[in-house]
């Protein structure tokens, strides 16, 4: 079973390891603040107000010790993947089963991700946006990524992080020259009730690093490879909450102004006219290729997990089944905004995400140190055989 696991989640030439320290380092950047720049802020400025950019803060925080929990099972693990390791804790059946529940996590996130960029496209990109042919377009682009290595999706990434960096890099700057005045996200937690409801019905977008399950074992690890790794995700972060607190600093007093038109972009131009001319624009289209690396490692970690339950390593035909079962949820179910909205946004929503941040990293670890052990034991057993079959030997002579 552990050979059908490595097999079914390899590379077409047999590499175990797709991926590099560097690239690794990369993805986490994206991860830590893909979803968490477009409509959460919104939510929990609808939510709590002012208070917005606390609760990101102890979300992003919860999500750094997921991320240091799943670099520690990477470290760990060795040549080990995340099935073999599951195989070797749960056994066959168990995996699967554990396999399966993260394959329909992972599918939940990634609905988050499609949902936030057709939003973001349809509300601030063009003016008339056909949702249904947009979808089709990305679906296009999640199947070919999913139908690929995850060293393909690796390089990828790694060739927009710099782009993404530079358009970062340039919307502080617009803010920090602008006269926002941020001591506005001042009295905080004025509202303990809107705070508690806020944060306990917000965490639908906890959970952002477990793809990087598809890391363990497959990750070229260097000696400093941890604390580049994790110092990607504190920057990250950090860059989510700089506009979250920016955001809260422009919507803190009358939140409800607060919809889903509502981004950095357009705080700029309200701020400033045309000053600038539509650079922030450009760098807010630009930085949102995030979200689209995000969708694509997502959609990837699904068919790869679909692959291992059922044992067959039909990479295309999973990929048109998640693509199709993607496109019924958004077009059918989260066509409407108040519909995703009261599934992500909600305490049920939640408590999955919650649930699943952990329980991934946990069980990748759990699995790595038993695997490690396991190894270490056989090895021990090996070396007491060939103690006794020399003693033997000697004795016999």
């Amino acid at each position: 079973m552990e050979n059908q696991a490595q097999h079914l989640n390899s590379a077409p030439n047999g590499s175990a390891k797709q991926s590099t320290g560097k690239q690794l380092v990369g993805i986490i950047f994206m991860l830590a603040m893909a979803t968490k720049m477009f409509l959460l802020p919104i939510y929990l400025l609808r939510s709590t107000g002012r208070d917005a950019y606390i609760i990101m803060a102890i979300n992003g925080a919860a999500d750094l010790v997921s991320l240091v929990v799943m670099l520690a099972a990477i470290k760990k693990a060795g040549d080990a993947d995340f099935f073999e390791l599951m195989v070797g804790l749960l056994g066959k059946i168990g995996a699967k089963i554990a396999v399966a529940l993260i394959a329909l996590f992972l599918f939940f996130k990634l609905n988050i991700s499609v949902g936030e960029t057709l939003a973001f496209y349809g509300t601030n990109v063009f003016t008339d946006f056909n949702k249904t042919l947009m979808i089709i377009v990305l679906l296009v682009f999640l199947a070919a990524a999913a139908n690929h290595t995850l060293r393909s999706i690796c390089r990828l990434n790694e060739f927009f992080v710099p782009i993404v960096g530079l358009c970062l890099a340039v919307l502080i700057a617009i803010v920090i020259m602008t006269s926002f005045d941020l001591a506005n996200i001042f009295p905080a937690l004025q509202n303990t009730g809107a705070f508690k409801h806020g944060l306990i019905s917000h965490a639908s977008w906890l959970g952002d690093f477990t793809p990087l399950i598809l890391f363990v074992g497959r990750t070229k690890m260097k000696k400093h490879t941890v604390w580049f790794a994790g110092g990607a995700g504190v920057i990250g972060t950090c860059v989510a909450l700089f506009f979250a607190i920016v955001m809260s600093a422009a919507f803190g007093n009358v939140p409800t102004l607060a919809d889903t038109t509502t981004n950095i972009s357009n705080i700029l131009q309200f701020s400033m006219g045309n000053v600038y001319g539509r650079i922030d624009m450009i760098s807010s289209i630009l930085w949102s290729i995030a979200i689209f690396i995000e969708a694509a490692l997502f959609s990837y970690a699904v068919c790869r997990c679909v692959a291992f339950v059922i044992g067959k390593n039909f990479h295309f035909r999973i990929s048109l089944g998640v693509c199709a079962a993607l496109y019924i949820v958004q077009v059918f179910a989260l066509v409407d905004p108040v519909n995703f909205s009261a599934v992500y946004a909600s305490v049920y929503g939640s408590a999955i995400s919650t649930v699943f941040g952990i329980a991934a990293p946990v069980l990748a670890l759990i699995g790595a140190v038993v695997n490690n052990k396991r190894g270490k034991q056989n090895n021990d057993d090996e070396q007491n055989r060939s103690v006794g079959d020399k003693t033997f030997i000697k004795e016999e002579s």
